[in-house]
């Protein structure tokens, strides 16, 4: 099926009239002229009518026949794939390459050659060679970038490693706020690997510790992607170290190894590549700290020009893209566009439509997923906010949500109408006692069940929302159906905007308001549900979310089933937690529903 199928298939699926698409400028004709492949739409207009399926455009381009055309997530399963698949993948890139010419499928068959050559063990030299050229010549790495500098980073000596980490680290500030599915792992994976290699001698650790440092604390994380945390708190413990606070510092790890040791968390299990925290802390303090101070030959930000799609246009944008990746004008006519309109969209004459999206993202080697940033991030975004919330006070929060309920009363947008509910939800959370057993809870989960039973098929944007409706206690789906509701969810888990699907975050208030209700039975099922897809699931348990949350839940099922809480478990669990993320924003929730349960359980 053809993204525009796709699109009027959406539209249909979620009832969705014309006339909205009207009210917001695109006419009846232009709409039924672009998926009837009479003619095309705009960027523009591609963003509206996202916007107004709720839909992001990886989620269309997944099911669509565009997909094997574009750049998508091309190494998201690289390391489940046996030698033969990897062969395999390398022919394929490669009879593209010599159809289209297109330097994208070039590199991707060398980065697959590469794979294959380092599980046979033969010598690679020349594949990492051709790789590390390519992307040294750069100045600003995009998601395709940035995996292949992931797949790569093993065969480069530290001086290499640093000369790319550089444009790494200043390349991160555009996906800041929009992390795409592998993005966390990513991140992590390669800042644990500078660590690593910072401290490997006394002269590295002069010339790169400190700028490792500055650029894992100047990293910008989402309030529920606690690796981030635990690698910052990390950090910010070595740079005590470094400053000379020895005696603070050691007191401060002490803290955090006991923790991180109680919670089965002593090194970043999504990144291999950091040592555990024990050992790298012993070779750390066998260098005195006055000799991990900056040398003349340190590492130092350079003045690397970084692309603000929150600030530029799409011609800006794709103006800086060309400069910062040094691509030729030849590579987008191979790729279909013409001279005459690169010129245009790139002085912001004419604005890219469909077709030359498509093509100019080939050619500058752009995943969907980069699109996804732009239009999630530009200033024409309605559902901008969104994924600012983090930003937001409580206060802030209770504005928007009265802005964004009028909005969708006047406007009649799905959009504005799930960005209220969501963050209804976040202020619940956090200002209302026992708040899930509460009026203002209750009344959440109708309105968003309400609004749910519109639609006969679910995106990302409506299971955001799906645990909330979970929560209404008159409903009749069954725990069972509720699991299969948001496994759905997972099994497309590639084209979503979270680093990891969030089953077990999600049923986490489904059973805490069972065990509220001192419902044994439902408390027990939910449990049992919960444990059988998180040992199906061992990708799940590297992520340390994934694990102190199930640590957490244990103990609470231990209250119901026993008839009494024992406060001081829990408070350890939460306490720790909080010692090697250095956070209490995520504990907070938590310490409120022991409150709760106090009320509804004696105490021992």
């Amino acid at each position: 099926m053809l993204l525009r199928e796709r699109i009027n298939e959406i539209r249909q699926t979620k009832h969705i009239p014309i006339e909205r698409f009207v009210r917001n400028g695109i006419s009846k004709n232009k709409y039924y002229r672009f998926v009837s492949g009479e003619g095309s739409v705009s960027i523009g207009d591609l963003q509206k009518i996202i916007e107004i399926l709720t839909v992001s455009l990886s989620e269309l381009v997944a099911e669509s026949d565009e997909r094997d055309s574009l750049i998508f997530n091309e190494f998201g399963d690289y390391w489940q794939l046996s030698l033969p698949e990897l062969r395999e993948r390398a022919s394929v890139f490669a009879h593209r390459y010599m159809q289209t010419q297109m330097k994208a499928h070039y590199i991707a068959s060398t980065v697959y050659e590469l794979l294959a050559g380092r599980k046979a063990g033969e010598d690679i030299s020349d594949y990492v060679d051709e790789l590390y050229k390519e992307l040294k010549r750069q100045r600003f790495f995009t998601i395709f970038n940035l995996q292949v500098f992931r797949i790569l980073m093993p065969q480069l000596n530290v001086a290499r490693f640093f000369k790319l980490y550089e444009v790494f680290a200043v390349s991160l500030r555009t996906y800041e706020n929009y992390n795409p599915a592998d993005g966390i792992e990513l991140m992590v994976k390669v800042h644990a690997t500078a660590l690593s290699y910072a401290i490997s001698s006394t002269a590295r650790a002069q010339k790169y510790l400190s700028f490792v440092i500055e650029q894992i604390e100047a990293l910008q994380g989402r309030p529920f992607t606690s690796e981030f945390s635990i690698m910052k708190r990390f950090v910010s413990i070595v740079r005590l170290y470094q400053s000379g606070n020895v005696d603070a510092a050691k007191r401060a790890f002490d803290s955090f190894n006991g923790a991180a040791k109680r919670l089965d968390v002593q090194r970043l299990w999504v990144s291999p590549n950091l040592l555990d925290f024990e050992t790298f802390w012993k070779r750390l303090i066998s260098i005195d700290p006055s000799k991990l101070q900056e040398s003349d030959t340190a590492l130092k930000s350079a003045e690397i020009e970084t692309v603000d799609f929150g600030v530029f246009g799409m011609g800006e944008a794709f103006a800086f893209i060309m400069k910062l990746k040094k691509l030729s004008v030849h590579e987008f006519e191979l790729a279909g566009m013409s001279h005459s309109k690169i010129y245009r969209v790139r002085k912001n004459l004419a604005e890219f439509d469909v077709e030359d999206l498509f093509a100019g993202m080939l050619a500058a080697r752009l995943d969907v997923r980069d699109i996804d940033v732009y239009l999630t991030a530009s200033s024409a975004a309605m559902g901008r906010p969104r994924f600012g919330m983090r930003h937001l006070s409580l206060s802030e929060l209770q504005e928007a949500i009265a802005k964004y309920e009028a909005l969708a009363e006047e406007t009649g947008l799905d959009l504005y109408t799930e960005m209220s509910l969501e963050f209804r939800g976040v202020v619940i959370k956090n200002t209302v006692k026992n708040w899930l057993t509460s009026p203002e809870l209750q009344q959440l989960s109708d309105d968003v069940k309400t609004h749910l039973e519109h639609f006969d098929e679910w995106y990302e944007s409506q299971h955001r929302l799906a645990s909330w409706a979970f929560l209404d206690e008159t409903t009749d789906v069954g725990v069972g159906q509720r699991m299969e509701i948001l496994l759905s969810f997972t099994r497309n888990a590639q084209v979503f905007k979270y680093p990891y699907d969030p089953i077990l975050i999600n049923f986490d208030p489904v059973l805490m308001q069972a065990i509220l209700r001192q419902d044994v039975a439902k408390a027990q099922e939910v449990y049992q549900r919960l444990f059988a897809e998180y040992q199906a699931r061992p990708d799940l348990q590297i992520y340390f979310n994934y694990r102190w949350h199930k640590l957490l839940n244990e103990q609470l099922l231990k209250v119901v089933q026993d008839g009494f809480v024992v406060p001081m478990t829990i408070e350890g669990v939460l306490r720790d937690v909080e010692t090697v993320t250095g956070e209490r924003r995520f504990i907070v929730p938590y310490l409120a529903i022991l409150d709760a349960i106090r009320e509804v359980y004696p105490a021992y």
